[in-house]
């Protein structure tokens, strides 16, 4: 008896470990394509409450023609320019010019 619930028990974590496994692999490979001219170009600044500090920080984001706003970092939001066509790659939070 012993021994079947080792087995059971040892197929069933293995089960369970490949099926965790393999949607962390999906989650992490998957790429969201943006394409589109740039409508608009915002800079605003965000305040942050840290506990008894509050720090502001800018924030960055572009308005494409498909009508999708999205948050990239200042490299990407100096680079690109108002009214030219540009693909974009998000990937786990993370926006890449290819």
């Amino acid at each position: 008896m012993k021994g079947i619930l080792i087995i059971i028990s040892t197929f069933l974590s293995g089960f369970l470990l490949y099926f965790a496994w393999t949607d962390y692999v999906e989650e992490e490979f998957k790429i969201t394509e943006y394409k589109g001219h740039i409508v608009n170009k915002i800079r605003s600044e965000q305040v942050i409450d840290r506990g008894t500090v509050f720090t502001v920080e800018p924030n960055y984001k572009i308005v494409l023609s498909t009508g999708e706003a999205l948050t990239v970092p200042f490299p990407i939001y100096q680079k690109l320019n108002k009214g030219e066509y540009t693909v974009l790659l998000k990937q786990n939070d993370r926006i890449i010019i290819p």
